[in-house]
């Protein structure tokens, strides 16, 4: 359940037993009754009939999925009330983490720390305009590492890393730190230090193999590093904006109905 802490929520934070269902119950009017029907959107674990007949609680491999449950208005108070406490420690933690991430930026020096945020971008289907039917199943893919680098409060890079190999994993990302390495100690040589900002991705970037990484960092690119991941969000950043900019442009160039601008391969990309 999507929930949006408001200041007339925040004083369920300052005790333990408070709980939004208590605070919402003030809201109910001659109109609304507990006991009346209501429904409500939810995102949750998916589970399938069949382990629903058997009583299976299995949660590996589940999807999470938008779902409608269909209950009481006082079901729904109870669903605020099971949530309530994951939000708050979610929202806290998420806020905390934001709150950082803005003071490491701010502070980013190009004689002492920089940031370099990173991620990945969707892999870039190449399409040509009027293409034949059987080319929707042979199309090829590229794979988009974006970075925003943060050198001081006015100076800032964007870096995009186009590649044929379609894995998003350690490999990949140890492969874009070099590259990024290169590219930043070749303009600013008296950087002491970086620090990796990013999701929490587990295939490619929060696992004990990209940490084991970042422990050889200085061995490997000759500058020491740190690595902060945040918390879930909807929120998007620079990183995605990169992306999103060059998918924009290179689609644009395809639309043009030239044939010589279909882009066919990562390189061309």
């Amino acid at each position: 359940m999507r929930l949006h802490l408001s200041r007339e929520f925040r004083f369920l934070n300052s005790g333990r037993d408070n709980q939004p269902s208590e605070y919402l119950k003030h809201f109910l009017n001659n109109q609304i009754r507990l006991f009346d029907d209501c429904s409500w959107m939810i995102w949750r674990k998916s589970v399938s009939s069949t382990e629903k007949s058997n009583g299976e609680n299995s949660n590996a491999d589940k999807k999470i999925l938008l779902q409608k449950d269909i209950g009481s208005v006082e079901d729904l108070l109870e669903e605020f009330d099971c949530q309530w406490k994951t939000y708050v420690k979610h929202s806290y933690i998420a806020s905390q983490q934001s709150n950082y991430i803005k003071m490491i930026k701010d502070q980013a020096d190009e004689h002492e720390t920089i940031v370099v945020h990173m991620d990945f971008a969707e892999n870039h289907t190449l399409l040509s305009q009027n293409e034949i039917m059987q080319a929707h199943w042979t199309n090829q893919q590229a794979t988009l590492s974006t970075a925003h680098i943060k050198i001081a409060k006015e100076k800032h890079h964007s870096l995009i890393i186009i590649s044929d190999y379609l894995a998003h994993d350690v490999e990949f990302v140890h492969t874009a730190e070099s590259i990024i390495s290169d590219y930043v100690q070749s303009i600013y040589p008296t950087v002491k230090q970086w620090n990796y900002v990013s999701d929490g991705a587990p295939q490619h970037l929060k696992n004990n193999k990209s940490i084991l990484n970042l422990t050889y960092h200085q061995v490997d690119f000759g500058i020491p590093a740190s690595w902060s991941f945040s918390a879930t969000a909807h929120g998007k950043g620079a990183v995605d904006g990169i992306g999103a900019a060059v998918k924009y442009r290179a689609t644009r160039r395809v639309l043009s109905g030239i044939t010589y601008d279909a882009i066919l391969t990562p390189e061309d990309l």
